[in-house]
């Protein structure tokens, strides 16, 4: 009977776990700038203890805050509209350089194959992809993702002054919610304090990798003479914030560009040694050594939440992933019978049932 029981209830958490996915999924446009909102919060809770300490009024606080992020989303779309500016304008001379490297490459494979194909219908196909008739007839699909971007960014926006209102009292909203109730008020405090510090170390070691791994592109790329080596340097930067997967995707656009610009082969196969070496020093020694046992989730794990994350949220869910991972990781631990799935995603770190000790 207790066998029976216990299938009965592991059929229904998974069936929960597949309506939860579901909901999840569905109320995307809501969870996500709340998500995004708590991890902003979380991250600018000591700058916002700072300002605290120095007896900034909190309305200013918010407002420094504020236009230092504006500031810094400008920043990034003026880089953007730049490279792609200087790209249009540049066309005629990529293209030439295409048409040069392909028509070697087609000869080849004419000769191998006996299928001749033209590489002017390539270049060809190439100039009305960068013309500027073919941005403007794109337009639509620009204007419909600055138009998805805003509503996240205004919503996101929103939750934020809400979170950061409470986010330097969040002892005493725990202690109100729990009160009377001092070992699960001392264990809730203590899953915040986890998460909340996974979260700041995870960004705080991420950040700065992702900075050198940008450096490291874009100084190779500007050795190289790749065209647009600061933008490739801050593609890898922002797409190193993707685990696992972000900074290989990081690698292949010089790398394509490389193969047009770089006339020696051996000037190829250094600027693509060097690139993935930059991507696997960083990446997979450095980071793992200095993030330590700090998040306790496995390879598994965050590949694992890397893939439904990004099914569920698209780019956003595969940026938050490892921190929504070990939200849900200190959720579980408050959950006896899911020991199970928190061995599974790393190693155990549960929160204490007793106490805290008091002293006299």
């Amino acid at each position: 009977m207790e066998n029976n029981i216990k299938t009965i209830k592991n059929t229904l958490l998974v069936f929960l776990g597949i309506v939860v996915a579901y909901l999840i999924s569905v109320l995307s446009n809501i969870l996500i700038p709340l998500a995004l909102a708590l991890f902003f919060a979380i991250l600018l809770q000591p700058i916002l203890a700072w300002f605290e300490r120095k007896k900034w009024p909190f309305g200013l606080s918010l407002i420094v805050i504020y236009v230092t992020s504006l500031g810094t989303v400008s920043l990034i779309g003026m880089l953007i509209y730049q490279t792609g500016v200087s790209l249009v304008k540049q066309k005629e001379k990529l293209l030439g350089q295409i048409n040069v490297k392909l028509h070697g490459i087609l000869n080849w494979f004419e000769g191998l194959s006996g299928i001749q194909i033209q590489s002017s219908d390539i270049t060809e196909t190439l100039s009305q992809m960068m013309s500027t008739d073919w941005i403007i007839k794109s337009s639509g699909t620009l204007a419909g993702f600055l138009g998805d971007f805003t509503g996240v960014f205004v919503m996101t926006s929103l939750y934020l002054v809400a979170f950061l209102g409470g986010i330097l009292k969040y002892e005493q909203y725990i202690h109100y919610l729990e009160e009377g109730n001092d070992i699960k008020e001392s264990n809730i405090l203590k899953g915040f304090e986890q998460v909340k510090g996974s979260i700041v170390t995870y960004i705080k070691i991420k950040f700065f990798m992702s900075l050198l791994t940008g450096l490291g592109y874009g100084v190779t790329c500007w050795l190289f003479g790749i065209d647009f080596a600061l933008f490739w340097g801050f593609l890898a930067f922002i797409l190193n914030f993707i685990p696992t997967v972000g900074s290989i995707v990081a690698t292949v656009p010089p790398i394509l560009l490389g193969l047009i610009q770089v006339d020696s082969a051996g000037a190829l196969i250094a600027l693509l040694l060097v690139l993935i070496g930059i991507q696997l020093f960083f990446g997979n020694v450095l980071e793992p050594r200095l993030m330590g046992s700090s998040l306790s989730l496995n390879t598994v794990a965050v590949i694992f939440g890397l893939v439904f994350w990004g099914y569920l949220w698209g780019v956003t869910g595969m940026i938050l992933s490892v921190p929504l991972l070990v939200l849900i990781k200190v959720i579980l631990v408050q959950i006896p019978d899911a020991n199970l799935l928190v061995r599974l995603m790393g190693s155990s770190k549960v929160i204490s049932d007793e106490p805290p000790a008091t002293t006299d």
